[in-house]
């Protein structure tokens, strides 16, 4: 059949977002007074002696700080206006707020809705510094609360504050090095290295007080030298609520600091959260043979650069990249970096430009630009060191260098930037609740300058141990028994930073590539479906239980291999690294220097750079509707957020659904979609696929702009061929957009776009599959797809209408968010239905040229 441009929606109508009524709202159900006194008593009386002894301490240090803690409160349920009612009350500072899983009803709190029915209960967490002065007014008010006495006006929510308190405590030292993994890299990678000064990165609590700030760091100075350290740089960005500082330090003090929980040597009250450096770095591949093959690599690209990728320095002069890379150096690391080592970015630039060479896609008719972050490390004494953002300054800093000039200036170095490939990720750091620094830097980047990054979720290597009775040589039970460990093993399976970012398309591993091999002997094919993901994939979510990652892309069939059987011994199944197929097919550098050698590589990485290719066809095809709508066609600046849908629009779970949910079902678990997203995303996407209509399929799209409670209307006409026939058809819609980020609010992102339609048993394409309904919304990706075969009458010229509304979940917006709206309607190619004719006929009919883009 033959491809069809997508069509334009019809004109949109605008109007005022109808926000919803007071409706009967659960209700939590708290301890007394008195057993609240009893439960909350001991814990402040701690926090009154910590603080006690902390000041006698530091009466013996000249130019000490005011004695401070920082302390964790947990409520039950929510109090809206206690950041607020903290500004009455001096020395008292509001450093952030988060949201945490819901608990089950319990001896003292249960949430209880109008029926009488007993519900799970929210929670609530605030981080607040106090002075010894706030803290004493904070027991004052606390007093007046156990003896039933009103508190001052506008103190009042520390009444609902004490009443739901579950916990208070001190922000500790076991915190500060857990909760972003530092303890457990410096326990395996550290433990031998002695007194060896390493670097480390303590991420600071940004204070609104210069004076404070600038204190806390002097005094990080003097106890880092006074231990045989030093304090070797910091950078801030108040934008994104960051105070980093750069330190080294012996190893052996890191490592008593991991095993004790306990940083004695260092005042810690500034720090918020200790992280390990040299974490982000490439995967690491072996050394086995490379394959030698003639590749058809297209003709000499030209024009601006428009996909950017931030990763190790690729082979510029290697068949596949020469004139197709425009390598922006301003460090001179090409100078330094032999090109034997220059393995992670020559991958994925390949990817970027080619895709995966076994499948023959056309090459990218524009450069793209490169800029290294990645480098071996230069005083490895190992022949092929692993590639790492450099020791010597903190990622967050590097990558904002390196974005900013990309963009800003007199003179960016790519100013028509519409994507940047961000394919490394930080093993030390899976996203809990605590959002990584460097997601926060890639939201507040993308909300600035229009960019859509495209992000690994990270890849999990470690061995799989499976039950001493499983059969590996029979593959439905080894998928089965494999994809088990792995719902077993989610804790630890989680997201990468900054895999986390709620602006960016966050990109997982499917189990598929082009090259057709078969396993050679001694390696097994753990799964049977390409629709699944790799087993080195996150199983996830995201910020606020969003969906992530986004949408999964071919990232190579990862094999195995399994160990001996020992009688009565679990059977460990180990990750396979081989540069030989299957896996996706790319350039490589050669080990003498050669610049015509090719591999195989799998991992989320290499998915990433394929998300980053298609983004690059995307735009060509973009470009070429541009030129054919003229002024009706979004402008280039919606560029990010029509590339974020197209990439996800043609996402679906297929029959990887099915296996997961009979995996979560035959463990006893529900096969929810909540729990199958975890696993999928969205789904496998084909977005080659996302703006070729053809004659069963129709594409609309749109784009624009859209402030704090506006709504935008758009109608998808009803094609006349499906009225009143019971025929399968599909519905396919995907919101995109970009927002602010609040960093200390528990809602992070500032605006979220809702996206309601038609729906129901009713309605003409019938009702939700896939995704949860609940969790659809919570990102900044809404993907749904509505399926029915049941017949519904209507007349011509019905419409489906669709309607995007803007709301703000913290405090003022004031901007307007930019948004891109996708929808699909299909039906079998076999039944030959003029869908497409018949939705263009229907647009042409009640639409007449487009207005510009808001």
């Amino acid at each position: 059949m033959p491809d069809r441009d997508p069509l334009l929606f019809p004109p949109r109508s605008e109007g005022k977002r109808v926000k919803p009524g007071p409706r009967g709202r659960d209700k939590l159900q708290a301890p007394s007074t008195a057993r609240q006194a009893t439960r909350i008593e001991p814990r402040l009386q701690r926090i009154t002696a910590a603080l006690d002894a902390q000041q006698l301490r530091l009466r013996t240090t000249p130019d000490a700080l005011e004695p401070e803690t920082i302390l964790v409160l947990e409520i039950a349920g929510e109090v809206a206006t206690f950041a607020q009612a903290m500004l009455k009350v001096s020395g008292l500072e509001f450093l952030g707020e988060q949201a945490l899983e819901q608990l089950d009803p319990d001896d003292d709190f249960r949430m209880v809705n109008q029926r009488g029915q007993t519900k799970r209960y929210t929670r609530q967490l605030f981080l607040i510094a106090t002075d010894a002065q706030a803290w004493r007014e904070l027991l004052s008010l606390w007093q007046r609360f156990k003896q039933g006495q009103s508190l001052p006006r506008g103190l009042t929510p520390f009444r609902d504050l004490f009443a739901q308190l579950r916990e208070i405590r001190e922000w500790s030292d076991r915190d500060r090095l857990e909760q972003a993994g530092a303890a457990e890299a410096w326990r395996r990678d550290l433990a031998d290295l002695g007194n060896e000064l390493v670097p480390f990165e303590a991420e600071l609590w940004l204070r609104h007080d210069s004076q404070r700030r600038a204190a806390v760091v002097d005094v990080l100075t003097r106890e880092l030298r006074a231990i045989g350290g030093e304090l070797a740089g910091q950078f801030v960005l108040e934008d994104i609520d960051y105070h980093g500082v750069l330190g080294r330090a012996p190893a052996a003090r890191l490592v008593e600091a991991a095993m004790q929980s306990d940083v004695s040597w260092l005042t810690t009250e500034g720090v918020r959260l200790f992280h390990a450096t040299g974490q982000m770095l490439a995967p690491v591949t072996d050394d086995g043979e490379r394959a030698d093959q003639p590749r058809r690599l297209g003709g000499t690209p030209s024009g601006q650069s428009r996909i950017a990728l931030l990763d190790g320095l690729p082979v510029a002069g290697h068949e596949a990249l020469d004139g197709r890379v425009r390598i922006d150096d301003p460090d001179d690391w090409a100078s330094t970096i032999p090109v034997g080592q220059r393995h992670h970015g020559t991958l994925m630039a390949s990817l970027i430009i080619h895709g995966d060479l076994s499948r023959g896609s056309d090459a990218l008719s524009e450069p793209i630009y490169v800029r290294p972050i990645l480098r071996p490390d230069p005083a490895a004494w190992i022949n092929n060191p692993p590639e790492m953002l450099p020791a010597h300054c903190l990622p967050v800093d590097l990558v904002h260098r390196a974005v900013v000039r990309l963009v800003e200036g007199p003179e960016p170095a790519a100013p028509h930037t519409r994507v940047i490939v961000l394919a490394v990720a930080d093993r030390s750091q899976q996203f809990d609740r605590f959002i990584s620094p460097l997601a926060r830097l890639v939201d507040w980047l993308s909300w600035q300058h229009d960019v859509l990054f495209v992000i690994s979720a990270g890849n999990h290597v470690g061995d799989l141990v499976l039950p001493p009775d499983v059969d590996v040589t029979d593959g439905a039970e080894l998928e089965h028994e494999i994809l088990d460990l792995i719902r077993r093993k989610a804790l630890s399976r989680r997201l990468l930073a900054p895999g986390e970012a709620t602006n960016a398309l966050t990109v997982g591993a499917a189990h598929e590539d082009g090259s057709g091999a078969t396993p050679p002997a001694g390696v097994l094919d753990p799964l049977g479906d390409s629709d699944l993901p790799s087993v080195v994939s996150p199983i996830a979510s995201g910020i606020n239980r969003a969906i992530k990652p986004d949408v999964l892309l071919p990232g190579g069939r990862q094999l195995v291999r399994a160990q001996p059987a020992i009688a009565g011994a679990d059977r460990v199944v180990s990750i396979a690294v081989s540069r030989r197929a299957p896996g996706l097919n790319v350039a490589a550098p050669g080990l003498d220097a050669e610049l015509d050698r090719y591999v195989h590589t799998t991992g989320t990485s290499g998915a990433t750079a394929l998300a980053g290719h298609a983004a690059g066809r995307l735009l060509q095809r973009l470009d070429a509707l541009r030129a054919a709508y003229g002024a009706d066609f979004p402008y280039p600046d919606l560029d990010a957020v029509l590339l974020k849908a197209a990439l996800a629009h043609t996402a679906r779970w297929g029959s990887a659904a099915r296996t997961i949910e009979k995996v979560l079902k035959d463990a006893g678990e529900p096969g929810s979609r909540a729990a199958i997203a975890r696993f999928l995303g969205h789904g496998r996407a084909h977005p080659e696929l996302a703006l070729v209509a053809d004659d069963h399929r129709a594409i609309l799209i749109q784009a624009g702009r859209i402030a704090l409670d506006d709504t935008h209307a758009y109608d998808v006409p009803l094609p006349r061929s499906l009225a009143g026939v019971t025929i399968e058809r599909r519905l396919t819609l995907t919101l995109a957009w970009l927002t602010p980020v609040r960093p200390r609010h528990r809602a992070y992102r500032a605006a979220a776009l809702d996206l309601t339609y038609t729906a129901g048993k009713d309605a003409a394409f019938g009702t939700r599959q896939e995704v949860d309904n609940n969790a659809a919304g919570r990102g900044t990706l809404q993907h749904e797809v509505l399926m029915s075969k049941r017949a519904v009458p209507f007349g011509s010229n019905e419409v489906t209408t669709l309607e995007v509304a803007c709301r703000a979940t913290t405090g003022q917006l004031d901007d307007e968010i930019p948004y891109a709206l996708f929808a699909t309607i299909d039906t079998p190619a076999a039944l030959a239905l003029p869908i497409y004719e018949e939705v263009r006929q229907a647009t042409l009919v009640r639409a007449p040229r487009l207005r510009q883009p808001v």
